[in-house]
């Protein structure tokens, strides 16, 4: 993972546990990952996000995912 690669989002973690998104994110790499393993990412809504590489999945760099 590097940054600029756009990225999944599915399930979060948090200290209360995990929990499953109604809607999969898409997100792109901003920064990271760090000594732990985190990332940064800019979730297409704007909202920016410190998450660990585990718990995102890349979205393939064939560009048929665009195209219906």
């Amino acid at each position: 993972m590097k940054v600029g690669d756009l990225i999944s989002v599915r399930s979060l973690f948090t200290a209360h546990g995990s929990y499953d998104m109604k809607e999969v994110k898409i997100g792109m790499i901003v920064e990271g990952p760090n000594e732990v393993g985190k990332i940064r990412v800019l979730l297409s809504s704007g909202d920016r996000m410190w998450l660990h590489c585990s718990e995102v999945d890349l979205v393939p760099k064939d560009r048929r995912y665009l195209k219906e």
